[in-house]
């Protein structure tokens, strides 16, 4: 396994930064997967949950890219001024520069996202081989305005400190953005294979929104409910890691 770091820009002209994770197998062409991380992280996830999931995909053979957007971790941009609108602009930016990659197979490309990065990457209803969300959020303003709590100013700045004390500053046009989108709606648009993961025991996202976009979802598509688990799969972060492996390594692969 071999990892780089790569930029690209985005439309208003931010440097976006990633890590691209190559296989120690070598290939012509490999399959190859996307990790959208969720709100206000990076690209290495809660607790390196990212970093697990490239190595271990990396260990199955597949190629994969994982980015900051724009705001967060090292790549440009004021967090405070994104929207899912934004967000979903950057994805598409990072998937136009993965197919563009004379190593992918564009015929075997994947998405993974995690909470806030399905709604990304469900809003950008992407032309892909197929999809896992995990800890989908179906109802990002309900359940992010709950997660700001006294801090949630719709018309001002919206601030939450996180429990590592890290604070995030929000504009109103993060809450207003959300009227030009219907996640419901678009779901119904991905016509490729879906996996939804999710833990029992998610004190951020409910199971119900998981099982709203399920409804919708077209055939195929495929759900797991892990027992026990929290909003970032904790303390089952293993058998996440080998569903994951194993649904890519049948599907993708």
């Amino acid at each position: 396994m071999k990892e780089i770091k790569v930029s690209i820009q985005n439309e208003f002209n931010e440097k976006l930064i990633g890590i691209e994770t190559i296989p120690s197998v070598s290939k012509s062409k490999y399959p190859t997967v996307i990790l959208a991380h969720g709100f206000a992280y990076n690209k290495e996830e809660t607790g390196g949950m990212f970093s697990d999931i490239a190595k271990n995909l990396s260990s199955a053979g597949i190629l994969v890219y994982r980015f900051d957007f724009s705001g967060c971790g090292e790549s440009e941009g004021d967090y405070s001024e994104t929207s899912l609108s934004k967000l979903k602009s950057d994805l598409s930016k990072i998937l136009e520069f993965v197919q563009s990659q004379s190593k992918v197979d564009n015929s075997r490309i994947g998405i993974l996202g995690q909470s806030f990065g399905t709604a990304t990457a469900i809003t950008l209803e992407p032309k892909v081989k197929c999809l896992i969300m995990m800890g989908s959020v179906a109802h990002p303003k309900e359940i992010l305005a709950e997660l700001f709590g006294k801090g949630y100013s719709p018309e001002g700045i919206s601030t939450r400190v996180k429990p590592n004390g890290v604070i995030t500053k929000i504009k109103p046009q993060f809450w207003k953005d959300f009227e030009n989108h219907n996640l419901l709606e678009s779901i119904k648009n991905i016509h490729c294979l879906i996996l939804f993961i999710h833990g029992s025991k998610d004190d951020k996202v409910p199971v119900a929104d998981m099982e709203s976009y399920f409804q919708n979802t077209n055939e195929p598509k495929e759900k797991v409910v892990i027992d026990g688990g929290d909003h970032g799969l904790r303390p089952h972060r293993d058998k996440m890691y080998k569903i994951v492996v194993d649904w890519f390594n049948k599907y993708l692969v």
